[in-house]
């Protein structure tokens, strides 16, 4: 029986991504590959938790360069001085948290409101969850979960730092949530699901496709919907959930959307008016398989240098009768 090469299987695993990217985006392979090898920046986002004195003024002497997006008004890009800003007090204060810049659209998804009871089901490493506090004025009752212990103390350390008020940290799988939770409800929930990242990876990183592909992909799918699910009967009447991946694959992102509306009578999404140089149309259908014409609510980003490839959709459960 003849071995695999690893290098034929590494070209085979790319050549694959590009040739599922250029059909996802509707552009040739040509054009997807120059997408796939952007180089990206980080962004910062600063945090009213935290009594700081004149962040950026401290950033700008470090040698950090950027401008305010206008869509977010506590966030920043990072054009120059990125390793300053890493370093520097501020940061490690906790005054400014270095993220990419679509990390932020989950949360001004949701909408969080004071006084809200709030549930982030896959919280770590924390800084969506710091940012729901931050919104709210630490005026919300969150409950912070995860599935795993390191984790779930990376996510208590960080976000004491980052000041912000968590009513309640949970160790549980997410897959049954529903039960551990049994009896009580959320205002709204934030299902940032485990994917298959792509948003992070590039194609010129050899590293990056050590864990890729697409039964991968197929795997995580099946877990996404049960997680879903299990938030779907936690969420109150009337609530918000905003599902979100950091991947363009639409197995992981608009088929477990679609899943959700066929199964859940009292599930309807919301349009998410968010005006990004990088949007594009969501996929309305996918390996000879059609989607709710709803999915057009969803937000759908393709690589750019500041905001990488990301997935949101925001969905509204019925009120009672």
């Amino acid at each position: 029986m003849k071995r695999s090469n690893p290098a034929e299987k590494l070209a085979k695993k790319k050549q694959t991504w590009i040739s599922r990217t250029a059909s996802i985006l509707g552009i040739s392979e040509v054009q997807a590959k120059d997408l796939l090898t952007i180089e990206r920046r980080q962004s910062l986002r600063l945090n009213p938790l935290v009594a700081y004195d004149r962040p950026l003024d401290e950033l700008m002497q470090a040698g950090w360069q950027g401008q305010q997006y206008a869509w977010m008004a506590d966030g920043y890009t990072i054009d120059q001085g990125a390793t300053a800003i890493r370093d520097s007090q501020a940061v490690n204060a906790g005054a400014v948290f270095i993220q990419n810049a679509a990390s932020w659209l989950p949360v001004l998804a949701l909408d969080p409101q004071p006084g809200e009871i709030i549930l982030d089901v896959c919280a770590a490493p924390g800084g969506k969850t710091s940012h729901i506090a931050a919104i709210t004025g630490n005026k919300a009752r969150i409950t912070a979960n995860d599935n795993s212990r390191p984790r779930l103390a990376k996510l208590q350390a960080n976000l004491t730092r980052l000041g912000a008020r968590i009513e309640r940290y949970t160790l549980f799988d997410a897959t049954s949530l529903a039960r551990k939770l049994e009896g009580q409800h959320f205002d709204r929930i934030l299902i940032d699901a485990p994917c298959s990242g792509e948003g992070l990876m590039r194609l010129d990183r050899d590293k990056d496709f050590a864990s890729w592909s697409v039964a991968h992909i197929k795997r995580l799918q099946q877990l996404q919907k049960r997680i879903i699910t299990q938030a779907w009967q936690l969420l109150a009447p009337g609530g918000t959930l905003v599902y979100s991946t950091c991947t363009m694959a639409p197995e992981e992102n608009e088929a477990v959307i679609d899943y959700l509306l066929r199964s859940q009578d009292d599930a309807h999404t919301v349009a998410l008016d968010m005006s990004l140089p990088n949007r594009v149309p969501a996929v309305l259908s996918w390996n000879d398989r059609l989607f709710s014409p709803a999915l057009a609510d969803c937000l759908r980003l393709q690589p750019s240098p500041t905001i990488e490839a990301f997935f949101v959709c925001k969905l509204r459960k019925d009120k009672e009768t």
